[in-house]
C-alpha cells in the first residue's frame, strides 16, 4: 500500500485518507498532518475545511483560495514531514514542523510553528510562524501559551472594562500569554477583552524606526499599558489603514490623534507619564478603544460602516451562525 505523504510510516489508507474523506481530526497533530499530505496530494478542499473561520488566511472567494493553494501544490516538491514538538492545552494547540521541500530542483525547507483552535469541537488551523530553512533547535519545551480570541459580535467586546487593582502573578501570566497570543496572529497590539479577560490592560510592540512607513516599520519589545489613561490629544489628526485581530480580513481608514499622552501603569507597578505620537499613538488609542468597548470601526463615518456592512455580516455569520465544516 502507498505510504501517507505525511511522513507516518502508515499506509495512506489507514492514516490520512480517512480524515480527508470526513472524519475528525482527534487532535491537532493529527490535523497538522493530514493538512500537509492534503497539501502533497493537491487537495485544497480540505485545507479550506480545516482553516479557522477567523484565520488571517481565510478567502471568502472558495474558488481563489482553490486556485491558490492547488498552485501551490503543483510549484512544490514535497519530500518529507518532520514533527518537532506538539503541544496542547485544552482548546489551543503548537505543532512545530519541518516541512522538507523542494521547487525546480532547489531546497525550499521550512520551519513552521503552527497554532490550531477547537472550534465548534474541531481542530482548525488558525495561523502560523515561517521560518525559513531547516531549524531544528526551534523546538520548545515551554507549555501552550496562546489564547483563544474574542471575535466579532462577542460582548466583550462592547463592554468597558474593570481597572486593575493589583498586579498579580494572575496578570503576569495573562500578559505572557497575551503576548504569546498577539506573535502567534502576527499582530502589533493586543487587549485583555480580546482574549476573553475584561480588564484594563493591553500590550503592544514598539516600533523601533518610528518614522517610517507602516510597511517598513521595524518592532522592538512589548510594553505593557496598565489602566492607561490618555490626555492632551492633538488637534492635528491623520487617517490610515487599521485593521483588528478580532475583526480578520477587514480594514478600513481611520482618523486618530497625531499625537497623545498616556499615564499608565507598568508591568512592575511603576506609574509611568508618557508622551506618543504617530504610529505608536494610533496603536495605543486603537487597543485603548478595546478597554472601553469600542471597536474601530465605530470610528468610521456611517457611509463608510455602510460598505462594510456585508462583509461584517458575512465574517458574523461565518463564525457564530452557521460555520459549517
Amino acid at each position: 500500500m502507498e505510504k501517507c505523504p505525511c511522513s507516518s510510516g502508515l499506509s495512506y489508507e489507514i492514516c490520512c485518507q480517512p480524515l480527508h474523506k470526513g472524519a475528525f481530526a482527534e487532535n491537532a497533530l493529527q490535523l497538522m498532518r493530514a493538512r500537509y499530505a492534503a497539501y502533497a496530494l493537491n487537495l485544497p478542499a480540505y485545507i479550506i475545511k480545516t482553516t479557522h473561520p477567523a484565520s488571517l488566511q481565510y478567502c471568502d472567494d472558495q474558488k481563489e483560495w482553490t486556485e491558490q493553494i492547488s498552485h501551490f501544490s503543483k510549484t512544490f516538491l514535497f519530500n518529507r514531514l518532520e514533527v518537532l514538538s506538539f503541544k496542547e492545552k485544552e482548546k489551543v494547540a503548537t505543532v512545530v514542523f519541518i516541512a522538507h521541500m523542494s521547487q525546480d530542483g532547489q531546497d525550499a525547507t521550512f520551519t513552521e510553528k503552527s497554532y490550531f483552535e477547537k472550534f465548534k469541537d474541531r481542530w482548525l488551523y488558525r495561523s502560523g510562524r515561517l521560518f525559513e530553512g531547516y531549524i531544528p533547535n526551534l523546538i520548545t519545551t515551554e507549555q501552550v501559551n496562546i489564547l483563544p480570541l474574542a471575535y466579532y459580535d462577542d460582548p466583550i467586546l462592547k463592554k468597558k472594562a474593570e481597572p486593575i487593582r493589583m498586579i498579580t502573578e494572575d496578570i503576569k501570566k495573562l500578559i505572557e500569554e497575551m503576548q504569546e497570543t498577539m506573535d502567534a496572529c502576527n499582530g502589533i497590539g493586543l487587549a485583555a477583552p480580546q482574549v476573553h479577560h475584561s480588564i484594563r490592560l493591553f500590550i503592544i510592540r514598539e516600533p523601533i524606526n518610528k518614522h517610517a512607513d507602516k510597511d517598513k516599520i521595524e518592532w522592538g519589545d512589548i510594553k505593557v499599558f496598565i489602566n492607561p489613561k490618555i490626555s492632551s490629544a492633538s488637534k492635528k489628526t491623520w487617517k490610515a489603514s487599521e485593521g483588528c485581530l478580532s475583526i480578520p480580513n477587514i480594514y478600513a481608514d481611520v482618523e486618530r490623534s497625531q499625537e497623545i499622552m498616556v499615564k499608565y501603569t507598568n508591568i512592575a507597578g511603576k506609574i509611568i507619564k508618557e508622551r506618543f505620537s504617530g504610529w505608536e499613538a494610533r496603536i495605543i488609542l486603537h487597543e485603548n478603544d478595546h478597554i472601553d468597548g469600542v471597536l474601530f470601526i465605530d470610528r468610521l463615518p456611517q457611509e463608510e460602516v455602510e460598505k462594510l456592512t456585508p462583509f461584517l455580516e458575512n465574517l458574523k455569520k461565518r463564525i457564530h451562525n452557521s460555520f459549517l465544516l
